[in-house]
């Protein structure tokens, strides 16, 4: 049987669950928001043998012994499940609930750790977007020029950078109001009396031909070229997105040195799948920016005619086998 372990409205895990059934092939599966407000029972018994049982209306009861494979796509944001609790407690207490629901989930990863993964939760956690573009470096790749400072004075006041999260972006709302972390402009001339901040991340901002967004799945890059640059509401990130007039999107030949180097990477990170994002500048280089495990894929799929949904439930076919 198979474990999809998701979150709530991940449209990729709709489809590849469709295409599961067409296959018939024994899967459920567990949302970390439904695992947390008890749409989801789950029953851990440590002796004489550990056993975990989870049960909903979808499935009925299942002993997770019974599991052979697990594809951990989306899984463990707390940021949903602390949703419920912001009008009402402190920030101690969220810190309290948030140690209490990590150590629930490495309590579930510990019991599955064994089984066939199609990305092991391991290896996703120890992800982190510094360590990953001095391995993408060292296989040689070409990366922006990238620091991480507090201090204005320590940049160069001539360079065109861009600033993004060091970790993962994100969406915070504050008082009915919301921002979005995406990656920005910055002209560090017009930024005032701000000379010490926050540790923050710094990235030339490479002259661009055009995005590329790439989806790897065991060993095979499924590449699609997005031509954000000829809209200035997406020339820093195409995620800023333009609905009235969206960015052309088609599939893309990889350079083979490039292809090669990107399933280099995979490997050494120890992914099996991930959304990778490069920029092809119009100095004709090709540079690496980051990898997310756990990137959507219906946006590369749909408008190449990949048909990744399809590859990814074969994939989960043949490890349950």
């Amino acid at each position: 049987m198979i474990l999809i372990l998701s979150t709530p409205n991940d449209d990729d895990t709709n489809i590849v669950m469709e295409h599961l059934a067409i296959l018939e092939e024994k899967y459920i599966r567990i949302n970390d928001l439904d695992l947390f407000n008890g749409n989801t029972k789950m029953y851990y018994e440590l002796s004489p043998v550990p056993s975990l049982f989870v049960e909903n209306i979808f499935f009925g009861k299942i002993n997770l012994s019974d599991i052979k494979c697990v594809w951990y796509r989306k899984f463990g944001f707390f940021d949903k499940f602390k949703q419920n609790f912001e009008s009402e407690i402190n920030i101690e207490m969220l810190d309290y609930l948030k140690s209490e629901y990590t150590t629930i989930l490495d309590i579930f990863f510990e019991f599955l750790k064994d089984k066939k993964w199609l990305n092991h939760y391991s290896k996703v956690k120890k992800l982190n977007k510094i360590s990953t573009l001095i391995t993408s470096q060292k296989i040689g790749l070409s990366i922006p020029k990238t620091e991480i400072t507090n201090n204005k004075d320590l940049l160069d006041l001539n360079e065109s950078y861009i600033t993004k999260s060091i970790k993962d972006g994100t969406v915070i709302n504050v008082k009915e109001k919301i921002f979005f972390f995406l990656t920005k402009e910055i002209n560090l001339q017009t930024m005032g009396h701000y000379k010490n901040f926050f540790p923050s991340l710094f990235q030339e901002k490479v002259n661009k031909e055009y995005e590329l967004r790439i989806f790897h799945l065991n060993g095979k890059n499924y590449p699609m070229a997005i031509f954000s640059q000829r809209d200035t509401q997406t020339g820093v990130d195409y995620r800023h997105y333009n609905y009235s007039r969206p960015n052309r999107m088609i599939s893309y030949s990889l350079p083979q040195e490039i292809d090669e180097k990107i399933c280099h990477l995979m490997k050494k990170l120890e992914l099996d799948t991930g959304s990778l994002d490069i920029i092809k500048g119009k100095d004709g280089k090709y540079y690496f920016l980051e990898v997310n495990p756990s990137g959507q894929f219906r946006m590369t799929s749909m408008p190449c005619n990949y048909n990744l949904h399809y590859e990814v439930a074969c994939c989960l076919k043949k490890m349950n086998t």
